[in-house]
């Protein structure tokens, strides 16, 4: 049976874990119910991601399995482990055999593991989104079934055995672009509209280290500056920022987790920021200049790799954190925040790496071999 075939035909997405996996699968998700709006989305993940908060809030199904990701420090705790995974493979065919799908569609990490071979093993329509310049375990190791793997770099290509169902494309972002009044945004966070903002963020799980470094410096940025801060904490670092931006409440707006990403993106004239691929496509697409601090364990440097190139084309600046202090930091937020020519020409450097029409070349690619039916 083809996509056409079917009435309202559901699509799953499994990426999930963290910000990195889970939103390209929201945009993926969100361009498919726009493009084709009978269509239905199911999302798969596990009930310690960031999923189980993000995607209900999106007014989007959410299917629940087992998997856990295999532990690098504790070799026994993998047994668990690939106990939860053979109940989460029995878990995925069941949940194939009951929603039968036009496609399956994973955007890596260990939740799109196991529903992405089940789908390969019972011959549904499957698309890999690789987000990385160096591709996950996962992807690698699927790639050669699937009937399509979707790179957001070109060096990525040469990770692969098999090439014909490559495909390079960036990675797909939410719909950022489309907010661009910076009053109206800065009025969300009870911010002055007038006044230069700063966006401070670590991803979807935080980052503590540049937290603490914004920290050391942000009472001579208070007084040196009339920044405004728009600062994304993070769960566990959040009580430390709350203690240190009490003085300055009003010019600060600090939460745990922004949901409203787009509204921060488009109320900031720059950010500090770590470098992952999709903060870093976020960036890029709503032409957001950046100070980048790579998170140094990433798997393969894939952060550091990435925030040179972005620093390379002029997008941004980068500190690596071994070099991280209160002066380097302050230095480099106080040099964007009083040269607007230079944060002129990283924007536009940053909008010439975006890939805006990244996530609807996905899609149309779903409903290819969608609509080829399953094998």
């Amino acid at each position: 049976m083809t996509a056409k075939d079917q009435k309202n035909p559901v699509y799953i997405l499994a990426g999930a874990g963290t910000g990195g996996h889970l939103y390209p699968a929201i945009a993926i998700g969100e361009m498919i119910l726009q493009l084709q709006p009978q269509s239905k989305i199911c999302f798969i993940g596990t009930k310690k991601g960031l999923e189980t908060r993000v995607v209900p809030a999106a007014g989007h199904e959410l299917i629940l399995i087992s998997v856990r990701g295999f532990s690098r420090k504790n070799v026994f705790a993998n047994v668990i482990v690939l106990g939860r995974l053979l109940v989460s493979l029995v878990q995925c065919m069941r949940i194939l055999h009951k929603i039968k799908p036009a496609a399956v569609i994973g955007s890596g990490g260990y939740v799109s593991g196991p529903m992405l071979f089940m789908a390969v093993l019972l011959g549904y329509p499957t698309l890999i989104q690789e987000q990385n310049s160096y591709p996950g375990m996962t992807t690698r190791w699927l790639a050669k079934w699937v009937d399509r793997v979707h790179i957001s770099f070109a060096e990525s290509a040469a990770f692969f055995k098999r090439q014909d169902n490559l495909v390079l494309t960036g990675n797909p972002v939410r719909s950022f672009q489309n907010v661009t009044d910076k009053h109206a945004a800065r009025s969300v966070f009870n911010l002055q509209p007038d006044k230069l903002t700063m966006l401070v963020f670590g991803g979807s799980q935080g980052a503590l280290a540049v937290n603490k470094a914004v920290i050391a410096c942000l009472e001579r940025i208070m007084q040196e500056t009339d920044l405004q801060v728009i600062w994304g904490t993070g769960k566990t670092a959040y009580p430390l920022v709350a203690d240190a931006i009490a003085p300055w409440k009003n010019r600060i707006y600090a939460a745990e987790y922004i949901h409203n990403m787009d509204m921060a993106y488009a109320a900031s004239d720059f950010a500090v920021c770590r470098s992952g691929a999709i903060t870093l496509a976020e960036l890029a697409v709503c032409g957001i200049p950046s100070l980048l601090i790579p998170y140094p364990f990433a798997a393969a440097g894939h952060q550091e790799k990435n925030a040179r190139a972005f620093a390379k084309i002029g997008a941004a600046q980068m500190i690596l954190e071994a070099e991280l202090n209160r002066d380097a930091l302050f230095g480099r937020i106080v040099e964007l925040y009083r040269d607007p020519q230079k944060r002129e020409t990283m924007r536009k450097a940053a909008l010439g790496a975006a890939f805006p029409e990244a996530t609807e070349k996905i899609v149309k690619s779903v409903f290819e071999i969608a609509n080829k039916g399953t094998k």
